[in-house]
């Protein structure tokens, strides 16, 4: 009995809650990774593997190619009291967790590999609380910089932007020649300036 009238409590003040799952992009596959990274394979054989990159960039003595791929989950509980008749209170909590990794290939002119990265990480994002005033559901965790969509979905579209980003092609951070830039990076600072918003 005490249980069901603990039951009955908690869904008189539960607000709702929410969980967010998400996948951007693919796993690297392990059983390739160890041979992908050899020094002198070529880029064919690399991208055999691994699929079509999804960053590019040029350099003075080449090229590189990234591949990332991230997990995101996002929890979010909230509390109200309006089922007792009190419509003025409610307190969130929201906490992400990631997940994933980020491969570097820097190749040569001629299509060698010469220098490779390869990152991981497992590690909280963040999280928050809030006591509103008011009802509503206002997200304490903010992760959109995370899960907007790979820069490959993007590469027809380029065709198509205003003629400052357009003219500023070279420096896009996701297929120009001005280096690479990992999902998560601040958006204030570096080539950003250069888009000329």
């Amino acid at each position: 009995m005490a249980r069901r009238a603990l039951l009955l409590c908690l869904l008189l003040v539960s607000g709702g809650c929410s969980v967010s799952r998400y996948d951007i992009g693919q796993a690297l596959p392990a059983a390739d990774l160890e041979r992908v990274q050899t020094p002198g394979v070529g880029v064919g054989e690399v991208l055999s593997a691994l699929g079509p990159p999804v960053r590019l960039s040029a350099l003075s003595s080449g090229y590189v190619l990234a591949w990332e791929y991230w997990q995101i989950q996002e929890n979010q509980v909230g509390v109200s009291l309006r089922a007792i008749g009190a419509d003025f209170l409610s307190i969130d909590w929201g906490a992400a967790d990631t997940r994933g990794e980020f491969l570097l290939l820097a190749f040569d002119t001629e299509h060698r590999l010469t220098d490779s990265t390869l990152l991981r990480w497992d590690r909280e994002l963040g999280g928050g609380q809030g006591i509103q005033p008011l009802f509503s559901f206002v997200s304490v965790v903010d992760i959109s910089d995370l899960t907007e969509p790979l820069p490959t979905h993007r590469w027809g579209a380029s065709n198509w932007q205003d003629l400052p980003r357009s003219l500023n092609r070279a420096q896009r951070m996701d297929t120009g020649a001005a280096g690479l830039e990992q999902r998560g990076s601040t958006v204030t600072v570096g080539q950003h300036a250069l888009e000329m918003q």
